[in-house]
């Protein structure tokens, strides 16, 4: 039955008012949260074998016993090539013991030098193998294969002499291990040190037997290689590889002139023609890259490592030229925190922190706390804030590391960070952050955030007008990062003591996320964050105050029966009627406008 032969009466709309009390009825008590980090590691990291301060560290996670949680191997390497102590934990409910001796994986904790370490499934008997790249100064590589009895994981064992004739004898620093031929298994590229020492290629046949096919796959290159890293740079379908030299390079595999086939690199008359130059690394050698679709645009773009001195940059992916290898523009300084443009760094590792699409990066730094690089790309512009937590990770070289690997270690569903710390090994748990609503802050002052917990406020604003917060008690060098989310259109300004504007953000239309990082000139002990609601989402709110009130309801009534067109003809049937009102009724209050504001503020 059509709904306009049923009209309200008046009685009927003093009942739905008395009902609603005359105002919105403040919908979504409960704050989704933000991004923060706990330090857990003395309640869930128990170590067995003693360890010196000052390792390298590489950091590899995978379910080595099959019992559905992720385990850690790390390997670890230092300099005076005498302290090295790798290191397996198995996870056991969250806490992750260390089982790197005898019965598990006897001699692996011995103190061979040791710079990249893998879990793969090298031999396709369902369960992780564990290939350990050593400096072949002092010993070749070594493949420990998982041994099982009654289903059930048993122990490791060293098959190096039967799987891997020729193990790597050179000075091995950066290596991946990916499936380089598209046969369906791991093999295992290794980039050398010093200038006398090729990069190495290791086939797999799919059983766990290893060929060296180094002399036909590889380029010639005899650099440093610092570090190597794996991803599809053209979209080809097929894995390159990214090394990390004084120059830098990627190797495109299997890109046409001549190739074998997928996972020759070497084609061409002079085995240089999938070789594409990036130009110098940083000043100190210890660069990396990590490949990464930062912008969501289907192409991978780079973070590379101390690509100038100790200043990391972005490498934009652009498409490919006419050589398919990918276009890379190098992005400004400003498109990253200040913090990892002025740190020696160590390592970076991908990851979506914050489940919200977007892949973040910890970039591990040697002489300082490590970043966390907020991820706050939208609209294909790349972007990020420092999102470190001060309560968890203070200044200073407490948590310095080489690499940290990004996972979920309790199985709660979120990502959390194991980090390879210089001096022992460190587990930060994702946990929420200190969250209030608008209403409960006294004078709108969001307490207790400089050098603490980052904060979430949940709140709603009117279109045209403003909410202001303040953050008081900065203390020198402070900077002050900001996320916003929510439906509508904001503008978010950031303003000293005075109200003077300093910073004013706009990305754009409605549900774009607002963020901003600020580092204010000298020693401000106050600012304030300013958000205004340039246009309002919910289709409900017809009178445009963002907020679904009584002032809605009076509109609906007004257009009640046959009205083609009319905003509150929710469901387009040309009525405005029961069906309208009801939907209306449902959207009540300013729930469906609330925004969620993100804010961390430390030295």
């Amino acid at each position: 039955m059509p709904n306009e032969c049923c009209p309200i009466s008046p009685a009927a709309v003093v009942g739905l008012l008395t009902l609603l009390g005359g105002s919105g009825v403040r919908a979504g008590t409960q704050l989704p949260g933000t991004l923060n980090f706990q330090n857990v590691t003395s309640s869930r990291i128990v170590e067995t074998v003693p360890e010196l301060a000052g390792n390298e560290k590489e950091v590899e996670f995978g379910d080595f016993d099959n019992d559905g949680d992720l385990d850690v191997v790390i390997a670890n390497a230092h300099s005076n090539f005498d302290q090295r102590r790798n290191k397996l934990y198995r996870n056991d409910d969250g806490v992750f013991n260390e089982v790197s001796g005898a019965p598990i994986i006897a001699g692996f904790s011995d103190t061979t030098l040791s710079r990249n370490v893998f879990f793969r499934d090298y031999d396709g008997d369902g369960w992780l193998d564990i290939w350990i790249v050593n400096d072949g100064n002092s010993q070749g590589d070594r493949l420990y294969i998982a041994q099982t009895a009654d289903g059930q994981f048993s122990h490791y064992v060293d098959e190096t002499a039967d799987r891997l004739p020729n193990p790597n004898t050179g000075a091995s620093d950066g290596a991946v291990s990916i499936d380089a031929d598209q046969d369906g298994d791991f093999d295992v590229y290794i980039g050398n040190e010093p200038n006398s020492s090729q990069d190495r290629m290791y086939f797999n046949d799919g059983a766990g037997i290893f060929t060296d096919v180094t002399s036909t796959h590889v380029p010639p290159e005899f650099n440093y290689s610092d570090d190597v890293a794996a991803a599809d740079m053209n979209g080809d379908g097929k894995l390159d590889l990214l090394i990390a030299n004084p120059p830098n390079f990627v190797y495109y595999n299997d890109n046409g002139r001549g190739s074998s086939g997928p996972g020759d690199f070497r084609y061409g008359p002079d085995g240089q023609a999938g070789v594409q130059p990036l130009g110098p690394g940083g000043t100190l050698d210890d660069d990396a890259m990590e490949p990464v679709d930062f912008d969501g645009d289907g192409r991978r773009d780079v973070y590379w490592l101390n690509k100038v001195g100790w200043a990391d940059r972005i490498l934009r992916n652009e498409g490919n030229d006419a050589a398919n290898m990918a276009i890379l523009i190098e992005l400004p300084a400003a498109t990253l925190p200040p913090h990892v443009l002025a740190n020696l760094g160590g390592g970076t590792s991908a990851g979506d922190l914050n489940g919200d699409g977007r892949y973040d990066l910890i970039v591990t730094h040697q002489q300082a706390r490590p970043a966390i690089l907020r991820n706050t790309s939208v609209n294909r512009t790349i972007s990020f804030v420092d999102w470190t937590p001060g309560n968890t990770f203070p200044n200073g070289t407490v948590h310095r590391a080489w690499h940290a690997a990004l996972f979920d270690t309790n199985g709660d569903g979120d990502t959390d960070i194991f980090l390879g710390g210089w001096a022992n090994d460190h587990l930060f748990e994702q946990v929420p952050a200190s969250e209030y609503v608008e209403g409960d802050l006294v004078g709108g002052v969001i307490p207790n955030v400089y050098n603490q917990d980052p904060a979430a406020v949940l709140g709603s604003a009117i279109q045209g007008e403003a909410d202001t917060y303040t953050i008081n008690g900065l203390g020198t060098n402070a900077f002050i990062s900001v996320v916003l989310n929510g439906p509508d259109d904001y503008r978010l300004e950031i303003l000293d003591a005075n109200d003077v504007v300093l910073m004013s953000v706009d990305r754009g239309g409605l549900g774009v996320e607002e963020a901003a990082q600020y580092d204010p000139p000298g020693s401000p002990t106050t600012l304030k964050l300013r958000i205004t609601v340039l246009d309002c989402a919910n289709a409900y709110d017809l009178d445009g105050d963002c907020t679904v009130g009584i002032l809605d309801l009076l509109s609906l009534l007004a257009a009640w029966g046959p009205n083609r067109g009319h905003p509150a003809d929710f469901n387009s049937d040309g009525t405005v009627g029961i069906l309208d009102l009801l939907a209306l009724l449902a959207n009540w209050g300013g729930g469906a406008n609330d925004y969620l504001l993100e804010v961390l503020s430390r030295s």
